[in-house]
């Protein structure tokens, strides 16, 4: 049996390869990306590059699909956006390799907040109240009346593009009589009520509409500040939480990954849903670490058809992503008043973390590698802020 995961140039991916490539199974990589890392990894028993998935997407399809018979593929894992694409064009796909992606229609509802929010609300799951821009421009709720703090945020994306928080209404009218937001139309955007707390994230893997393993941990540290992608994270239980995406999953009768992640008031401990990831997430590693290997439960879904359930894991594991903690650091040291006390904690932090998503001594060069492209995209781009490669300019519909 063989693998193929896309997406290589990320820390999702490699913790795919590594994680099966551990196991004996042949893993084989692709991206757009000419120098990815997880192409120099141990774990990677060949690797090509494809055309990009946002540019040129049917032929991104065709060169997959070929790409698959001619490697006698068996198990296709795609990781990132690429997902939307193999799952909109899944007939071409399943006649040659066995996947576990969810349905289009599936994804298209999980990836919109507004879709999902919808189902939500019905379903008596918390989520913050939100209004377009166009209610507000024309009056039918006033901003003046609204809960601040309120931050906008688009329908579709993450990892805080487009994010922006404001606790002041003059400001607020002041960005919706604006014609755009970030250069995108203001239909692809909304205004959210912020809940103070901590970010809680439950991830799970259903298939048919059955629960066949979950995870969840708390956030301790993110990238960017306001709403980004955990750095450091520990493993935890959240109950509530955790029975309220299943309640959605099965809803939507979900096949495939899910995360999501709440925030729990700060006054009275409801999770709050904000966000859904309906792919493989960027805190793979924790469930790994903490004993739900998804990448290998995905693997034997596909080949099999089935697993037992994993619904138990360990608590109190922490893993850390390294590439965004050092991202982070600058921003950290700048608004930190005890700087030394901040570079000591990150130098030497008091919770050794149990796995990192992309580093292991066992297999360097994917960090090293990693560590090169984002040197070569700061100097092209000349920014300390990482800039990715590239992403899709529009939404999925």
């Amino acid at each position: 049996m063989s693998v193929l995961v896309t997406n290589a140039r990320n820390r999702i991916a490699y913790n795919v390869v590594r994680s099966l490539g551990q196991k004996g199974i042949t893993v084989h990589t692709a991206d757009f990306v000419r120098y990815s890392m997880s192409f120099a990894s141990r774990y990677s028993s060949g690797h090509f590059v494809y055309p990009s998935p946002f540019r040129e997407p049917e032929s991104f399809v065709r060169c997959l699909v070929e790409e698959v018979q001619r490697r006698k593929v068996n198990v296709l894992i795609p990781v990132y956006e690429e997902t939307f694409l193999v799952a909109k064009h899944m007939a071409r796909f399943t006649p040659h390799v066995s996947m576990v992606v969810p349905d289009y229609s599936q994804i298209l509802i999980a990836h919109n907040k507004d879709r999902w929010e919808k189902i939500a609300r019905r379903l008596s799951i918390p989520v913050p109240s939100s209004y377009s821009q166009t209610e507000l421009g024309q009056g039918k709720t006033v901003v003046r009346d609204l809960p601040f703090p309120v931050i906008v945020k688009p329908k579709q994306g993450g990892g805080a593009w487009g994010i922006r928080e404001t606790a002041s209404a003059r400001e607020l009218e002041q960005w919706l009589a604006a014609p755009h937001w970030t250069g995108k139309p203001w239909d692809q955007f909304f205004v959210q009520q912020k809940i103070a707390g901590p970010t809680h994230c439950v991830a799970m893997l259903f298939n048919r509409g059955r629960l066949r393993a979950k995870v969840t941990y708390e956030q301790l540290r993110d990238y960017p500040s306001t709403g980004g992608q955990a750095t450091l994270r520990v493993s935890i239980r959240s109950e509530k939480a955790e029975q309220f995406l299943e309640r959605l999953l099965q809803e939507l009768g979900w096949h495939g990954p899910c995360q999501a992640d709440f925030i729990i008031d700060s006054q009275d401990g409801t999770p709050y849903l904000i966000d859904l990831n309906p792919r493989l997430w960027g805190s793979l590693a924790q469930a790994i670490a903490s004993g739900v290997d998804f990448p290998a439960l995905i693997y034997r879904i596909a080949r099999d058809g089935d697993v037992e359930p994993v619904t138990s894991f360990r608590t109190g594991v922490v893993t850390r992503w390294l590439g965004g903690d050092l991202a982070a650091l600058p921003s950290r040291l700048r608004r930190s008043d005890q700087k030394l006390e901040t570079l000591r904690n990150f130098i030497f932090p008091s919770t050794r973390a149990a796995l990192y998503d992309d580093l292991s001594a066992s297999d360097p060069f994917p960090f090293l590698t990693w560590g090169l492209d984002a040197l070569y995209r700061a100097l092209r781009f000349r920014s300390l802020t990482a800039v990715s490669h590239e992403s899709l300019d529009g939404i999925w519909e």
